[in-house]
């Protein structure tokens, strides 16, 4: 299946998952996840940006999935309250960040870029601070991971850590180095907390480890223990509607 026809033919398909405030129980947020069509070869999508940077289309990929989000968002979405979470890889975002800021027009102050791999970004500076300028907060992704994780999040000057899913799972895991991973996430908590930058660790799938980061006073989570990834109509339908609050 060709990747660039799926994008032309708007088959891409968004799902949106929680970010919950575990202090007062409540969805503050939704981060924007690409699949896509049901039952491809591509329907995964570390199979569809990978065939996608075989094509290279990768901007274009992911400029699709951007706009598609934004749209679902704005028509479904956005009346909550919510924030939108929207992920780019820094040679995307450093190539199409005028023609982004012009699409959020409106909508900028209810956004947030995920920026992955944020470490090999060269203009990080610039590019960070013409989002924030322009209205746009922005979270560092992946956070915890690299051999330049802990420069970045020291140079870049970021509203939200989002922590890798590696880190929860070190806490739990059973080869006598999980102390060390809850120091880690402590610390990126300390972090956050001097930094004004706020924490989201993602990838929470069992009550132990939401235990866990509960101890080290996390705020913000999100994963499948709370939810899965599921169209905007499941969580815009009137059964489904969840409190939010603004972040």
């Amino acid at each position: 299946m060709d990747v660039m026809r799926i994008i032309d033919s708007g088959r891409l398909r968004i799902l949106f998952q929680p970010i919950r405030d575990r202090r007062k129980n409540v969805v503050v947020g939704y981060e924007a996840l690409v699949r896509g069509p049901e039952g491809s070869p591509l329907e995964l999508p570390k199979k569809l940006f990978k065939a996608a940077r075989k094509a290279g289309g990768r901007q274009e990929l992911e400029m699709a999935c951007f706009r598609k989000a934004l749209s679902v968002y704005r028509s479904r979405l956005i009346g909550s309250g919510a924030l939108l979470f929207v992920n780019f890889h820094p040679v995307v975002l450093s190539s199409c960040i005028d023609e982004i800021l012009f699409e959020l027009d409106g909508c900028r102050k209810k956004t947030v870029i995920e920026i992955t791999e944020a470490s090999k970004i060269r203009c990080g500076r610039d590019v960070f601070r013409q989002l924030k300028n322009g209205g746009v907060r922005v979270a560092l992704d992946d956070v915890g991971i690299g051999d330049r994780s802990l420069s970045s999040i020291c140079d870049l000057e970021s509203d939200y850590l989002k922590v890798d899913k590696g880190v929860v799972r070190g806490i739990v895991s059973g080869n006598g180095s999980a102390d060390k991973y809850g120091l880690v996430l402590s610390f990126l908590v300390k972090f956050g907390k001097q930094s004004g930058a706020r924490v989201i660790v993602e990838g929470i799938e069992t009550l132990e480890q939401l235990r866990l980061t509960d101890k080290t006073g996390v705020e913000l989570v999100q994963g499948f223990y709370f939810d899965r990834p599921m169209p905007a109509e499941h969580w815009a339908d009137s059964g489904n509607k969840l409190v939010v609050t603004k972040m």
